[in-house]
């Protein structure tokens, strides 16, 4: 798992690396975001065992933003989650597992230029860290980037699916309240195909500063999943 890191954060060079406490306050991902409280591990003192370090996050930049409102917010992370509800019985999957993530916090500009350059970013810098990784000898075969949007933000969408080359499917998926979301799919040595990237375009910072230009982008990657079930290869 460290080696990923390395690879994963050096990638992220664009991002400043954080580390996140193993705890959060009560409703980190239940009030910041749509999720139920029963997903995640209350504990004691009014905090919970991180579950999502995206949610965790997106209030250090409101944090950074309400400091400095003029200046883009860019971090990255790499933590280990605990989730309450079950997981698929399926190699690579259990209900604590290791995550990589990305966030962006900023103020949107003209034409939604603030939103398009963090996506592409975000899209980028898995990319360039799973390219990484295969260098290494993973075996992340094929990476195929899938742009999912509103019918809302459908020229959004078609704007950053060009810019990427990447397929644009309808979103149907209410979590991601942006109206925008993405998918990096990665074909395994076995021949399965799995989402191991998943961002997308969040209200979050919005409904916490109350400013509705306020935008957050958030990706998490399945890093725990590489190890598992993209093993490395031998050399030779």
């Amino acid at each position: 798992m460290l080696a990923i890191d390395v690879q994963l954060l050096e990638a992220a060079e664009r991002f400043e690396a954080v580390e996140l406490s193993p705890v959060a306050p009560m409703g980190a991902c239940s009030v910041v975001g749509p999720s139920h409280q029963n997903r995640v591990l209350s504990a004691l003192r009014s905090t919970e065992v991180v579950s999502d370090p995206t949610n965790v996050l997106a209030l250090e930049c409101s944090l950074r933003m309400r400091a400095s409102s003029a200046a883009d917010v860019h971090l990255a992370t790499s933590h280990r989650v605990l989730r309450a509800q079950p997981f698929p019985r399926q190699p690579g999957y259990a209900q604590h597992f290791r995550l990589f993530a990305l966030a962006s916090g900023g103020v949107e500009r003209k034409d939604h230029a603030f939103t398009v350059e963090a996506v592409v970013l975000h899209v980028r810098t898995m990319l360039a860290g799973l390219l990484r990784l295969e260098q290494l000898g993973y075996s992340l075969h094929r990476p195929r980037v899938e742009v999912l949007v509103s019918a809302e933000k459908r020229q959004l969408g078609s704007r950053i699916a060009d810019i990427l080359s990447a397929d644009l499917q309808p979103l149907e998926h209410p979590y991601y309240s942006g109206g925008l979301r993405y998918r990096i799919w990665v074909q395994a040595s076995d021949g399965g195909e799995l989402p191991l990237a998943d961002g997308g375009v969040f209200d979050w910072l919005g409904q916490l500063s109350s400013n509705r230009r306020a935008v957050f982008i958030g990706s998490g990657l399945g890093s725990q999943l590489i190890a598992l079930r993209f093993a490395r290869q031998s050399p030779g």
